[in-house]
């Protein structure tokens, strides 16, 4: 199996000096592994600059693009931290850091969807800190499911282990038969069930839905469309912002929402809307993005023809959802 970058960071060593170094120090241990990783890796390194340059080569000039890129890799890094103190601290030390470092606006959209009845659809992606919605939720006692998959069988156990502690339920994608029913369960049983809309390596592309998405034209993944029709579960928006200083501010937008403020979203599936939403904040803070590496996979998703770049006169920024 090739080495990436999460399988070398969750070697057992690596693991243990995390836990024996403490969680303050265990962001610049892993940040040095990273740049290890990444000197050594350039063609892996080498691709996402270019990603980072292509996106915005149109937009910004190139000291903001280096400054840019620099910052995404720093995200990169945030983000396996993120992933190691979810898994391996103690219940206590991930309850406090929850309670001490994350907050969120208000968890309106979560209550009203909860009080339908019919569970939560909650959609996210590949941003900020994806890692710890679960613990935020759960310690806001709201009942969590989560579709995942590990590289390693010891991050299975500690993921397992530690979502016992926060009302949270992982559905193992390779360990259950069959994920979409386990997914109907859990929304009947009126749980938040947690998926993602950028999971590049696992889209099933519509043959008639299309967009523009990071300035390629994609046929659009039709998952998210089939669960929502077929569950009757309210959807909601929701990503866990990064700031400085390792704060979080969850921001959870009800679907209802994002169709009244988007001014194109009448001729939108459900499965656009919310990856046009997810491009809409890596446009704005590209840096929370981690899925860099897998920009150029995007081809694969093309129409027949289709030009791989949108042209200047698509408003890939527009319309603005604050």
């Amino acid at each position: 199996m090739k080495l990436n970058l999460s399988s070398f960071l969750q070697w057992r060593f690596n693991i243990f000096m995390c836990r024996l170094l403490g969680w303050r120090i265990t962001f610049f241990y892993i940040r040095m592994l990273g740049k290890l990783y990444f000197f050594f890796n350039s063609k892996e390194r080498w691709k996402i600059k270019k990603a980072v340059k292509t996106v915005f080569s149109d937009q910004k000039y190139m000291p903001e693009i280096r400054t840019m890129t620099k910052n995404v890799f720093r995200g990169i890094f945030c983000h396996y931290f993120e992933k190691f103190l979810n898994a391996y601290a103690t219940a206590g030390t991930l309850r406090n850091f929850v309670v001490n470092h994350m907050g969120s606006e208000d968890l309106d959209a979560i209550k009203k969807g909860l009080a339908k009845g019919k569970g939560i659809l909650l959609i996210t992606g590949h941003f900020g800190g994806v890692e710890f919605i679960p613990a935020f939720l759960g310690a806001n006692n709201f009942p969590v499911s989560i579709v995942a998959k590990f590289k390693s069988k010891d991050l299975r156990t500690a993921s397992v282990e530690q979502a016992n502690n926060f009302l949270t339920k992982i559905i193992d994608a390779d360990q259950t038969p069959n994920i979409i029913r386990a997914i109907f369960d859990d929304l009947r049983a009126n749980r938040i069930v947690i998926t993602q809309c950028d999971e590049i390596d696992e889209w099933k592309p519509s043959r008639s839905d299309k967009l523009f998405f990071l300035g390629k034209q994609i046929h659009v993944d039709k998952t998210v469309n089939i669960l929502s029709k077929r569950c009757g579960a309210a959807v909601v928006f929701g990503l866990m912002h990064r700031d400085d200083n390792h704060r979080y501010k969850f921001m959870a937008t009800p679907y209802e929402e994002i169709t009244k403020k988007y001014q194109r979203s009448l001729n939108m599936s459900l499965g656009a809307m919310v990856l046009k939403f997810m491009e809409h904040n890596i446009y704005k803070y590209p840096e929370e993005w981690y899925q860099w590496k897998k920009y150029q996979e995007l081809d694969l998703f093309a129409p027949s023809g289709a030009d791989v770049k949108a042209p200047p006169t698509v408003p890939v920024l527009k319309p603005s959802i604050v």
